[in-house]
């Protein structure tokens, strides 16, 4: 068999030179893809830079804008509470008076029901203005005690309870601390009890509990408060804290504005917290669940 050594002489040589030139151009090759991308990521770092840039001025254009709307929406409210303040007054006051002057009970029957109305406008406008105060004032958050601030409370609803035959349990222990206004706190659990209180004519019993949490990563208290009275709804659960919402049973009456538990979740928003209603359906009662920073927490300031 016959091999032509010189031409599978020049076919190695010319194979080891193209190995050795690979490689070699391979980096070049690839140094300038990497150039490349170099530039693409610049642009595109420049690109990010003015889209941020943009973005921030819209937020703090926005900022100021919401801003002004709130004060704007907060002054208006206050406007319209004074105008319709002032002319109410004198009628809360006066209509008591001329109820005791009629004899015809059909007359008092009708007065009647302008008191009624009469006192539903109040306390529609002392909510309204009560929410927008809550939304546009920060709260300093100091260290209460929550046992001491439910205690005052049952105390002031006594005479209340005794009257509606309602049991109440504070099972909350004493060295249970929080992080809050005690004012606004307060104020939550007023309405909270008064709710109760309106769905307990015949009795029940009222619980107040507390445990300590994680959520988020921050230390909380969910506080709880549990009443045996008529229940609720999965829908009427999930729409409790709408404003102006009202179950089924209390939609036409006066004594609710449909604001107070609204507010409730106005004063634990400002917490950093959450709430949240439990029930198992009508006739096992409702528990209302929300949260609180504990002392541990390095909140100081309401959100």
């Amino acid at each position: 068999m016959y091999f032509d050594f010189h031409n599978m002489y020049e076919e190695m040589a010319e194979e080891i030179t193209n190995r050795t030139e690979d490689p070699n151009k391979k980096i070049q090759e690839l140094e300038k893809k990497v150039e490349e991308l170099r530039d693409k990521l610049k642009d595109a770092e420049e690109i990010i830079s003015t889209v941020n840039s943009h973005l921030e001025k819209k937020v703090v254009e926005r900022t100021v804008e919401y801003n002004r709307l709130l004060k704007e929406k907060n002054k208006f409210i206050d406007n319209l509470s004074h105008d319709l303040a002032t002319p109410l007054t004198p009628l809360i006051s006066l209509l008591p008076m001329l109820r005791e002057d009629l004899k015809n009970p059909k007359e008092v029957e009708l007065l009647d029901v302008c008191i009624r109305n009469s006192e539903y406008i109040k306390r529609v406008i002392t909510n309204a203005k009560e929410l927008a105060e809550i939304g546009s004032t920060d709260m300093i958050l100091k260290k209460e005690s929550l046992y001491q601030i439910v205690d005052e409370l049952i105390k002031k609803y006594e005479v209340v309870f005794n009257s509606c035959k309602i049991k109440v349990e504070n099972k909350i222990i004493q060295d249970v601390f929080v992080k809050t206004e005690k004012n606004r706190l307060t104020q939550l659990f007023d309405h909270l009890t008064s709710n109760a209180v309106n769905i307990m004519k015949e009795g029940g019993t009222l619980t107040y509990e507390s445990k300590p949490v994680t959520r988020d990563g921050g230390s909380f208290i969910q506080i709880t408060v549990t009443d045996s009275g008529e229940g609720l709804t999965r829908e009427q659960t999930d729409r409790l804290f709408d404003a102006f919402y009202k179950t089924d049973d209390s939609r036409h009456k006066l004594d609710s504005t449909g604001l107070g538990l609204t507010i409730c979740k106005n004063i634990i928003q400002k917490h950093g917290g959450k709430i949240w209603a439990d029930s198992h359906g009508p006739g096992t009662g409702t528990s209302i669940h929300f949260t609180v920073p504990s002392t541990d927490s390095i909140f100081s300031r309401s959100f």
